[in-house]
């Protein structure tokens, strides 16, 4: 699970309590640091608090759907936010986002980083905003399915236990640029298929990845669209260089970067010239969403089957 490898809490449930589930492995620990915080701040709004025990994101899914309370809180990051909505989706329950990861791309997309931790938590107690996903995948996606080399840089920086935060995503990038080879993949927008190389692909429901890269800067959660962002047949410095330029958006303007939005998206893995198949690895807000082999693939489409988020301002 990466950033939310594992969870904590205690079992308990209480009518009209709100549940709340917090990784610890977040952030370094940022959610354990804060959770004592977030407690007294929920007893201080008169708010009861149902503690979800989870070791793992099995155990995570399960609690969600196992506790009552129709709204849940969430201490962590990205992936967090992903097993709680994969439960969530197309229900009336509420999520609330307590953002405590290394990247934190959902909360930064729905205008939910800003203030200090009480005013986060009065957020997560707010009025609900309906918020589109991509479905279609294993499970629903709330930021952006991606293919390609920022998978493999994902799966090294997750296995690195030094060093702590986002710079061993820097390192994790330096570690595996040389081992970048782009793949033949078939992409399909709304029926119309185009066979093309590339060493990215990224299908996004909202405008930042990778701990606020702007990777699809007209994303927008709300306009039953989906936006995609391929890196073509680049060399690895200009694999490089485009990866520079995308904390501003300004890659969308680079030679070996195209842009598309549609409502539908199949993505079909042709070839993988490494010969691992690692080209075929999706993830989906961080967390592994299976793996396409030569010949196999996924189709996904923008869903108004909403999520509704506390506080969002999508």
């Amino acid at each position: 699970m990466g950033d939310d490898a594992s969870m904590t809490g205690a079992t308990g449930t209480n009518s009209g309590t709100v549940a709340l589930l917090a990784n610890p492995a977040a952030h370094s620990g940022t959610a354990t640091r804060n959770l004592d915080n977030v407690l007294a701040m929920l007893r201080e709004r008169d708010t009861g608090v149902d503690l979800l025990a989870a070791g793992s994101a099995v155990e995570s899914i399960r609690a969600v759907v196992g506790s009552t309370a129709e709204r849940v809180l969430v201490m962590g990051g990205d992936g967090t936010v992903h097993l709680a909505a994969s439960v969530l989706a197309g229900t009336d329950r509420v999520l609330g986002i307590l953002p405590s990861g290394t990247g934190d791309d959902a909360a930064r997309a729905l205008g939910l980083l800003e203030g200090d931790l009480a005013r986060t938590v009065d957020r997560a107690l707010s009025e609900p905003v309906s918020v589109n996903l991509i479905t279609g995948a294993d499970r629903p996606v709330v930021t952006s399915l991606i293919a390609g080399f920022p998978v493999a840089v994902n799966s090294r920086a997750n296995a690195m236990r030094f060093p702590r935060g986002a710079s061993r995503y820097t390192i994790a990038t330096l570690l595996e640029i040389p081992r970048m080879v782009p793949a033949t993949y078939r992409l399909t927008l709304d029926g119309d298929a185009t066979d093309l190389t590339a060493a990215v692909i990224v299908v996004a429901n909202t405008p930042w990845f990778g701990g606020g890269m702007e990777i699809c800067p007209g994303a927008d959660p709300t306009d039953g669209l989906i936006d995609i962002c391929v890196v073509g047949d680049v060399s690895r410095i200009e694999l490089l260089q485009s990866f520079r330029m995308v904390d501003t958006g300004a890659h969308v303007n680079h030679p070996g970067v195209s842009m598309f939005r549609a409502a539908e998206v199949s993505l079909e893995l042709l070839d993988d010239p490494s010969g691992t198949g690692a080209a075929g690895d999706l993830r989906a807000d961080g967390e592994a969403m299976g793996s396409l082999p030569p010949g196999g693939h996924t189709t996904v489409r923008a869903d108004q089957t909403s999520l509704l988020v506390a506080g969002a301002s999508a």
